[in-house]
This record gives structure tokens, C-alpha cells and sequence, in this order.
């Protein structure tokens, strides 16, 4: 059995955090400026927002801004239409930055 038969994604594994912080989200879409948008959950890589213009697919990075702290991430869920969780999606930072407050990044850390 090959190793990478055991690999779980980390957004699978993470502990998340739910609470609701505003986010700006930077695409590289030509012609779409930065959206605001809000967390319904987080973890140390992986966040899941309200969807925004600019958002278009799995795989794409974007950038997500916090206060004034900005790091690279990438899509790796869009919710459908018919979803029950309709108009979001998550993405998972391919940096080694926390971009959440002080506060957030501790409950975070210490929530395992």
C-alpha cells in the first residue's frame, strides 16, 4: 500500500473555531476588486467564508486579509447551489502565517 493512501487533507483533520471575523479577499480575476467577506469557521490552515465575486474554483489562490495582515491561500471548496451550506467556501493557507488577532491565534493553538 502506497503511502499517500494514508494522507488525510488537513481541512479534514483541523479543529475549527467558529466564530465570525471580516475578511477581505483579493483574487486575481481581471477586473474584480477586493471583496469583504465574513468566517463561519477556522482552524491554523483552513478557513471557510461567505462566498464572494472572484471566487471561481477549486485550486485557485487568492489572497485573504485580516486586519493588517495578508497571506496566500487556496480554494479548495465551493459549496453548490443546492448545498445546505449554499454560497460558501473554504480555502487552506499555503503560508506559515496566522493572520487572526492575537486572541484567535492563542484559542486556536490551544484548543488541541
Amino acid at each position: 500500500m502506497d503511502s499517500a493512501d494514508h494522507f488525510i487533507p488537513s481541512h479534514q483533520i483541523d479543529n475549527r473555531l467558529a466564530v465570525a471575523l471580516s475578511v477581505k479577499v483579493i483574487s486575481n480575476e481581471v477586473g474584480v476588486a477586493p471583496q469583504l467577506s465574513c468566517t463561519s469557521e477556522i482552524s491554523r490552515r483552513v478557513v471557510r467564508l461567505r462566498r464572494v465575486r472572484g471566487v471561481s474554483a477549486e485550486g485557485q489562490e487568492i489572497w485573504l486579509k485580516h486586519q493588517n495582515i495578508m497571506a496566500k491561500y487556496r480554494v479548495i471548496w465551493i459549496s453548490s447551489d443546492q448545498d445546505p451550506d449554499a454560497g460558501q467556501f473554504e480555502a487552506e493557507c499555503m503560508e506559515d502565517v496566522m493572520i487572526w488577532d492575537k486572541e484567535t491565534n492563542y484559542r486556536l493553538k490551544t484548543d488541541y
